[in-house]
């Protein structure tokens, strides 16, 4: 089926327009059966093509492609047409992410049936998600990076339409302009290293770009430039430090969206798009030690906000960022195949814990912690699909989180220790805030009881999902890790000539991945401890001791203040040059000029009416007169008096002549 690939996003997009135009809105629509038809055969196709590739049958990398436009162009004085193409590239960091996406939406959409069924926008709703998966399989696919920054566009306008969905209510509309806006931050650092790859390359296609690098025809200093602009476009999609602010607000979209959008697909993007690119960064140490600090420092940031959320889709929100975080400190210490490796187990337990906490809320209405508490008894299968994902996601042993999470820590330290130390603090955090929000959910005494009374298990359409995704979070990451097959599907070996950019490689101590998982075991205790009770006081009592610090982490390091402060700044600035444009340079110097400008014409006006045009008529006059004169004359017969006043004219007009 690798033959026909190109299909997969195609199918869905198809799908989309078919959904939107094809039949009039109606809760009970059969429609959005058709999304789900076409998604579930671009999983079945995405799972065939994975299948060759494990069982040899496919050789990788596979592409084609086709011509796409040809325009006009020069180089070295000769004319050309130069042949713009599109294709597939289908490698193995590819083959992964067609599943993953595939996979996510299908459930997604088949939970979505029941959770948002009575919404007036049913059939848009799945018009929209189709629309979303085929944007993101076209940038999981191309061979172009044109093509890809196309769907990577498509996929911040179709996040933006499925945030906005509830579009009446004033949080929606404010959490897609602010998603859309932050993202196209970053993205103009996309634009500008697409710019200077075609400036340098004279290609998009990623293949011939890579062959450039490998040969070394790309300096280090174009490679750090270009290297930074991806990872400006990267940090958008994937809210990285300090573009991460869109991606809490985010979650006001549908919790099945949340699931799709920002646990398993488009925030993935960016990390794919710098491993899709990754052979640039392996020319540009500066370029890769940024791309660390930047993932370990968004991770720890983020983790630590998530302590001080009460939301239970929020704490899942700074939780995707942490995690990201993860994979991208992964990939800028050389932990290729370890930061991809946990790109695919993080999501399926964290579409795992979106989709368990969309159950949750159906269920008790509300998003806030605080009112919850008891839930286990009401909704044990909610319970235990949301117990198994954040053991999974604290990296509990043998559970899919803590195969690639032991990789990455064990790249990190490999790489950099002293990152290895923010990752390791980070992971501990990720225990405590997940277990904390299992303790306030769903154990101890009901907290409200009206809302307590009225929670009951979802339905089959929303418990099949969780299931499927339970299963794989806890069995996916062995399978993965099997005799090193992610290993082999997906690796990236630098070129011979760019050797010498790899950092020295530092001996892991031994044991040290058990002390990291001990560490991790005392923070779930100490989540225990502080959120055990009915009312946990403890936790109470620490947060009023540590009221400055919790302010901080709930203001969210007050990044959000910052960032409205630039904007309004920005409005200030744009207001003075307004007004500098409309007062001096309008008044002074454009109408000013004007106004010197049409008092010298009308001084000029003067002096040609007063001066010139009555010396002028003066002349006219004079000649009529003297013409007159002459005629007197000849009419009188002195023509000898005639032809001396001509002899003397003449005269005249010769000495003019001669001596001007």
């Amino acid at each position: 089926m690798i033959e026909h690939v190109y299909l997969i996003p195609l199918i869905p997009l198809a799908a989309s327009i078919i959904i939107l135009l094809g039949a009039p809105e109606d809760p009970r629509s059969p429609m959005p059966f058709l999304g789900i038809a076409a998604t579930g055969w671009c999983l079945f196709q995405s799972l065939a093509i994975f299948h060759g590739i494990a069982a040899g049958a496919v050789a990788l990398p596979y592409t084609a492609q086709w011509n796409w436009f040809t325009f006009a162009a020069e180089s070295g004085g000769k004319a050309f047409a130069y042949d713009m193409p599109i294709g597939v590239l289908i490698d193995g960091p590819a083959a992964m992410m067609l599943v993953v996406v595939t996979l996510v939406s299908f459930l997604v959409q088949i939970y979505s049936l029941s959770y948002m069924h009575d919404d007036p926008r049913f059939k848009r709703y799945y018009a929209y998600l189709s629309f979303f998966t085929a944007s993101m399989l076209g940038l999981v696919v191309s061979s172009n990076l044109l093509v890809t920054f196309c769907c990577w566009e498509l996929v911040g306008f179709s996040s933006y339409i499925l945030i906005g969905f509830w579009f009446e209510r004033p949080e929606p509309a404010y959490a897609c302009k602010k998603a859309f806006i932050t993202t196209k931050l970053g993205d103009l650092g996309l634009y500008v290293a697409l710019l200077l790859i075609f400036v340098l390359v004279g290609s998009f296609q990623i293949q011939q770009i890579a062959e450039f690098v490998a040969r070394g025809y790309m300096p280090a200093a174009a490679a750090t430039a270009i290297g930074l602009g991806i990872l400006c476009g990267a940090a958008g999609k994937s809210a990285q430090f300090p573009l991460l602010i869109w991606l809490p607000d985010a979650m006001e979209g549908p919790t099945p969206v949340s699931a799709l959008i920002h646990a398993a697909t488009m925030v993935a993007a960016g990390i794919y798009l710098v491993a899709r690119c990754y052979f640039i960064y392996a020319a540009s140490p500066v370029a890769m030690q940024s791309v660390a600090w930047l993932g370990a420092v968004t991770a720890f940031l983020a983790a630590t906000m998530a302590v001080a959320c009460y939301d239970i889709k929020r704490v899942l929100a700074f939780s995707t960022v942490s995690q990201l975080g993860f994979m991208m400190c992964a990939l800028g210490a050389w932990g290729f195949t370890a930061g991809l490796f946990h790109l695919t187990t993080h999501a399926c337990f964290k579409a795992l814990l979106f989709l368990c906490a969309g159950s949750v809320i159906h269920a008790v209405h509300t998003n806030d912690m605080r009112q919850m508490g008891g839930l286990s008894k009401k909704m044990p299968l909610t319970f235990l699909a949301t117990f198994v994902g954040t053991c999974a996601i604290a990296g509990i042993p043998l559970l899919s989180g803590w195969f690639s999470k032991e990789m990455i820590l064990e790249k990190v330290y490999e790489s950099e220790p002293n990152l290895f130390l923010v990752l390791a603090a980070t992971a501990c955090l990720t225990a405590f805030y997940m277990f904390r929000l299992v303790f306030l959910t769903f154990l101890g005494s009901e907290r409200d009881r009206e809302r307590h009374h009225h929670a009951h298990e979802s339905s089959p359409a929303m418990l099949v999902p969780l299931g499927v995704l339970a299963v794989l979070s806890i069995f996916a990451g062995g399978l993965l890790e099997h005799h090193g097959f992610f290993e082999r599907l997906a690796h990236f070996e630098a070129p011979p000539v760019l050797a010498g950019f790899q950092p020295p490689i530092h001996v892991v101590p031994h044991g040290l991945g058990w002390v990291v998982t001990a560490l991790v075991f005392a923070a779930i205790a100490l989540a225990w401890c502080l959120y055990r009770g009915p009312d946990f006081r403890a936790a109470e009592a620490l947060k009023a001791r540590l009221q400055p610090l919790f302010t901080l982490l709930e203001r969210r390091y007050y990044l959000d203040d910052i960032f409205l402060g630039l904007v309004c700044l920005a409005d200030r600035v744009a207001a003075l040059c307004f007004r500098i444009d409309s007062e001096i340079i309008d008044r002074i110097f454009v109408d000013g000029w004007g106004l010197v400008m049409r008092i010298l014409a009308e001084i000029s006006h003067a002096c040609d009416a007063l001066f010139i045009d009555r010396a002028v008529d003066a002349t006219g006059s004079l000649s009529v007169g003297v013409g007159g004169a002459l005629r007197w004359l000849v009419r009188r017969g002195l023509v000898q008096e005639y032809l001396m006043y001509a002899a003397v004219g003449a005269s005249l007009f010769a000495v003019l002549t001669l001596y001007r």
